[in-house]
């Protein structure tokens, strides 16, 4: 039975070892080293029929102390890369920080008995080979963390990024803390400085 799940099992753990993929975007018109002051922004805080308000709503899904533990990491971040964080009224830009969740599928084939298939004659007589092969579909749940800076002046998007597979597969809050770390680090190091 072990080895009817190892093809799915390993095609899983090669995907998710991967770690987060970033995929980043930012205005080039915008000089990022005069920005020193930050503030948060929650989601309907953004200007009414903004970006924001009309980006994958329904990805979104309400898990609160996921979303306060990557609150946490990020701030934690931003200020140990020098950033001050103020309150909104004095804030140079923004932060907005959400997580996405979807159902990925995932298709695995395992090809079970002899390497050949075929009839004919051979030693000691006639014979006939074959071969199996399985397939099995299973989904996985795929978490970005997404990050978006937008600018105090024009309160408009100047810089996002999303660490895909930031939050997937995870188990306990130890593990959680760990790869959400690692995620935002990747993300945050793609800001231009």
């Amino acid at each position: 039975m072990l080895r009817k799940y190892y093809g799915s099992l390993v095609g899983l753990l090669v995907l998710l070892a991967c770690g987060p993929t970033i995929r980043f975007n930012y205005d080039p018109g915008i000089d990022f080293k005069s920005l020193k002051t930050w503030a948060w922004v929650e989601q309907n805080e953004f200007r009414e029929g903004g970006r924001g308000a009309r980006r994958n709503q329904r990805l979104l899904t309400e898990r609160p102390l996921m979303d306060k533990r990557i609150e946490v990491i990020l701030e934690k971040e931003l200020i140990s890369m020098g950033y001050q964080k103020v309150s909104i009224t004095e804030a140079q830009f923004l932060v907005r920080q959400y997580a996405r969740y979807k159902q990925v599928p995932v298709e695995t084939r395992t090809r079970m008995s002899s390497n050949y298939w075929g009839w004919g004659w051979g030693w000691p007589g006639p014979g006939i080979g074959g071969s199996i092969s399985t397939t099995r579909r299973d989904t996985y749940e795929q978490g970005t963390i997404m990050i978006e800076i937008v600018d105090t002046k024009t309160n408009e998007p100047i810089w996002e990024a999303g660490a895909v597979n930031a939050l997937s597969d995870v188990r306990d809050p130890d593990e959680a803390d760990a790869q959400i770390t690692r995620a935002i680090k990747g993300a945050l190091a793609k800001l231009p400085r």
